[in-house]
């Protein structure tokens, strides 16, 4: 066996749900009790210790730091010379990054990596939907791990395997994302894809209505505005977009039913 050195920092949601969830139970219970200012004082306290411990949980708790993996003979001849590559001029082709994140994903398990993917996509100072995700994914100069990340997603671009893994991985997913920490960071924009999903369905010339989009989003130099709209509109060039609604919808009916 040999060892090539992958460094990789990937933070996972972890076991948040459990402590988060308990924290803001017992915030429950101190305002069905409450009586004066002071224990208004005690309850924004407790919810300062509430948030910090879920941020301590969700970076720290389950933090992946790769230094080296131990390979075949046959894996350490392709991916040892792309990492050098990589190291060298910052370039990934598309077999390195391929056999890379299979050597990964075979290591951490597909699970594992999907808790660090939405884990990479939360903002621990404000335990909000971190708005830079998606820049930092697209990136020309992005981090190794923001390469391997965007590489495992466009693996469920295929409507089959995002119905599988999301068919497999969901009792375990919605179990340790609360819903007080799926309303502080997914739910806004959960409700927004749902909702700009149903008024595409409801447009007579869809053409016509994304030209229009389109044309705003341009001209306006505003395409985060839009993203909702344009967002679907390449879900549905890639035949994935009933099944990414369907399964936004039993997200939301899972939290709502809570």
């Amino acid at each position: 066996m040999k060892k090539a050195v992958i460094i990789l920092v990937i933070t996972g949601l972890g076991l948040v749900g459990a402590a988060y969830y308990f924290s803001h139970e017992s915030l429950k219970l101190m305002e069905q009790v409450q009586e004066d200012e002071h224990l208004n004082e005690v309850l924004l306290e407790n919810e300062m210790i509430a948030d910090e411990s879920a941020r301590e949980e969700l970076i720290y708790g389950n933090t992946i730091i790769y230094q080296s993996i131990d390979l075949s003979k046959p894996e350490y001849a392709v991916i040892n010379p792309c990492m050098q590559k990589f190291q060298a001029s910052d370039e990934l082709d598309a077999l390195c990054l391929n056999t890379i994140l299979d050597v990964v994903v075979d290591d951490f398990g597909e699970q594992g990596f999907i808790n660090a993917v939405i884990g990479a996509s939360i903002d621990y100072d404000n335990l909000a939907l971190d708005h830079t995700f998606l820049d930092n994914l697209f990136s020309e100069r992005s981090s190794l791990a923001n390469r391997l990340n965007l590489g495992f997603l466009n693996r469920y671009r295929n409507p089959s395997n995002l119905q599988r893994a999301f068919d497999r991985y969901k009792t375990h997913l919605l179990k340790n994302i609360p819903k007080s920490l799926y309303q502080k960071v997914f739910e806004k924009q959960v409700d927004e894809c749902l909702s700009a999903y149903e008024e595409i369905a409801d447009q007579n010339n869809k053409e016509a209505f994304f030209e229009d989009i389109y044309f705003k989003a341009d001209s306006q130099n505003s395409h985060g505005q839009y993203w909702k709209y344009t967002f679907w509109k390449r879900r549905e060039i890639e035949k994935n977009d009933k099944i990414i609604y369907a399964i936004l919808s039993e997200i939301k009916r899972h939290y709502d039913d809570q």
